[in-house]
């Protein structure tokens, strides 16, 4: 671990910032080792394709490059993702992986219980679970045998978070989908921080009450390489989904339905899209929210009697500074709103149908 001293006189320790040397032929550090060296600040600015970027760390922090005895050091996971890249770090062999990862050994794990779920969870896991409901409000945390596995209380409960996860796949087994549900009404049901190469397939989750409240099915941050297939995500208070910093995420064949505040927030992602999914029956208020995105499809879904709140110009849709944002191919029917979109950078075309709709203004 190094420890920096600015030229001003400042010391800044930093723990683990990942950086990668942009001159061919800079030393590679072969050793663990602790040192005190002397570096310059001069407010670099990083360009990509003519583009400037703010280089931040997972938790969005700004990172500021520097120059150490003539090289340039940028951190590894702002480049990476400019480029389109994927960044994976792995704590028990010191290693950075941007794009393709060394393949890991998958370790499968079938359980019946909450409990033996929770304990189950980790890096490098396939998780199948057998039919039946997973309530995992019931869970001590004594089942917690991994630091990346805990539960964080909410205002009326436990939340279990996942942290730094990389390679898992929870996935129901028969042809009823098995039931992962919890019951405060103000925790997400998961909720996933700088995890990456995640698959959920063939589960249904949700909160054993519903209300309006402050949680809702599966939270994503700082993550990327998502997975949901064949899910249900059911109301219990705000969102399906709640993604923020979230790179590569493909959802098909699944439903977001009767969720009480809207079906899904987007905020500062890339590359997300569902296709053959259907959002059906949920009110509140935009029913989808995006932001500071960089491409995000639907294609051949379903929004199915969908109700903003009508006493507020709440649309379906609210796009803010995004681009490359799509719906194709795409059913609207019985749905209520204070209009269809908020602003005009969304590009639908005429594969979309739309059938007894009241929308005050159809984009």
């Amino acid at each position: 671990m190094f420890k920096l001293k600015k030229t001003k006189g400042i010391v800044v320790r930093i723990a683990i910032i990942l950086l990668v040397a942009i001159m061919l032929g800079a030393p590679a550090l072969a050793k663990n080792l602790s040192k005190t060296i002397d570096v310059t600040y001069k407010d670099i600015k990083i360009y990509v394709d003519g583009e400037i970027i703010i280089p931040t760390d997972a938790s969005g922090k700004i990172v500021e490059p520097f120059i150490y005895e003539g090289t340039t050091y940028l951190p590894v996971r702002a480049v990476s993702e400019a480029l389109g890249k994927t960044v994976e770090w792995d704590s028990t062999s010191n290693s950075v992986y941007i794009g393709e990862s060394i393949p890991q050994e998958i370790t499968e794990i079938t359980v019946g219980t909450a409990e033996e779920l929770v304990a189950a969870l980790g890096s490098n896991r396939k998780i199948l679970l057998q039919e039946g409901e997973y309530n995992l409000t019931k869970v001590s945390a004594s089942y917690v045998n991994n630091p990346s596995v805990s539960f964080r209380e909410e205002y009326d409960g436990p939340e279990l978070v996942l942290t730094g996860i990389h390679n898992l796949t929870i996935q129901g087994l028969g042809d009823n989908r098995s039931e992962i549900v919890i019951e405060p009404r103000y925790a997400f049901v998961m909720s996933f921080t700088d995890c990456s190469n995640i698959s959920i397939d063939n589960i249904k989750a949700g909160h054993t009450e519903g209300g309006y409240c402050a949680g809702g099915v599966f939270s994503f941050e700082n993550s990327s390489a998502i997975r949901i297939n064949e899910a249900s995500m059911y109301g219990c208070g705000t969102y399906g989904l709640r993604l923020a910093r979230v790179m590569d995420m493909k959802v098909a064949g699944s439903s977001i339905y009767e969720c009480t505040y809207g079906i899904m927030t987007v905020d500062s992602c890339a590359d997300i899209s569902f296709e053959n999914c259907i959002f059906r029956d949920n009110t509140g208020f935009t029913m989808v929210g995006i932001g500071n995105t960089s491409g995000f499809t639907i294609d051949s879904c379903e929004f199915l009697r969908n109700t903003p709140y009508w006493d507020y110009p709440y649309p379906m849709f609210s796009i803010s500074q995004s681009e490359n944002v799509v719906v194709k191919n795409t059913k609207f029917a019985d749905n209520v709103a204070n209009g269809l979109i908020e602003q005009e950078n969304i590009e639908f075309d005429s594969s979309n149908t739309f059938e007894n709709n009241q929308f005050d203004i159809v984009g």
